[in-house]
């Protein structure tokens, strides 16, 4: 039990998290973009009244 492993060591570098935080934010922000613009397109297209 002397080689136990601490407890609140990040088994994770942070600029790895960071950084596929940032791809995933910058993916979700370009599809809410992009399926805002189509639901626009879609709206326009088929009459709803």
């Amino acid at each position: 039990m002397s080689n136990q492993k601490p407890l609140f060591k990040s088994p994770y570098d942070i600029r790895d998290v960071s950084a596929l935080f940032a791809i995933v934010a910058f993916v979700l922000v370009i599809a809410a973009i992009l399926g805002n613009n189509l639901f626009g397109i879609f709206q326009e297209s088929v009459n709803f009244g």
